[in-house]
């Protein structure tokens, strides 16, 4: 990852175009990834699952928790922008079971506890390793726990002329490649869509 791109990237405007940005790509090519989160939220969130989520931007993936009414009893949010995580931050002031931290995902070593449910979406576009951080993130599962994941891969070549410079423009996103996806341990379920734009996989420890 070149943090330095990303970082000034999401310094722009105190990172207050995001979530618009991001709901824009959404309509275009992820609204079929999203309701798959969705569904994974719903089907594995209860008052007794803590969550760490890699990379949580702006905390828009909190924000579909609480709209679908979930409970849940612990959320930790990690990102390396201040600009993001202060949005995030005004989002869920004063409560107590809601937690973000500044930190470079990319070394995980320092999380010395496990959670019930990983999620890391639109962030592995951005790295170098993406295979490393996913491998390394499922240490931090407990025994019967969940990692979902959504990000930008490799588009099929005849819409990759305009999606790959639009996500590469507006986001510093570059498709994960299908080699890379091969190095992922324990996939349990993983979808394509948009022509390859958009995948989804949820890994099972």
């Amino acid at each position: 990852m070149n943090g330095s791109k990303v970082k000034k990237l999401y310094a722009i405007g105190n990172a207050k175009w995001y979530d618009y940005s991001k709901r824009v790509w959404n309509k275009l090519a992820a609204s079929k990834a999203e309701d798959q989160l969705s569904s994974f939220l719903q089907n594995n969130l209860d008052e007794t699952k803590t969550i760490l989520e890699l990379g949580c931007g702006t905390a828009l993936n909190l924000e579909k928790v609480f709209s679908l009414n979930l409970k849940f009893k612990e959320y930790l949010g990690l990102d390396f922008s201040p600009d993001m995580l202060r949005i995030a931050k005004g989002k869920f002031m004063n409560i107590p079971h809601v937690e973000f931290k500044q930190k470079d995902i990319t070394t995980l070593e320092d999380i010395n506890k496990e959670f019930d449910i990983v999620l890391c979406t639109w962030v592995l576009s951005h790295l170098q390793s993406p295979s490393h951080l996913v491998n390394q993130a499922q240490e931090l599962l407990t025994a019967r726990g969940k990692f979902f994941l959504i990000f930008f891969s490799k588009p099929s070549w005849y819409v990759n002329f305009w999606a790959s410079p639009f996500a590469g423009g507006l986001f510093r996103s570059y498709g994960v490649r299908d080699e890379e996806i091969r190095k992922f341990k324990n996939i349990k379920i993983k979808h394509s869509f948009s022509a390859n734009i958009t995948t989804t996989i949820e890994i099972d420890k």
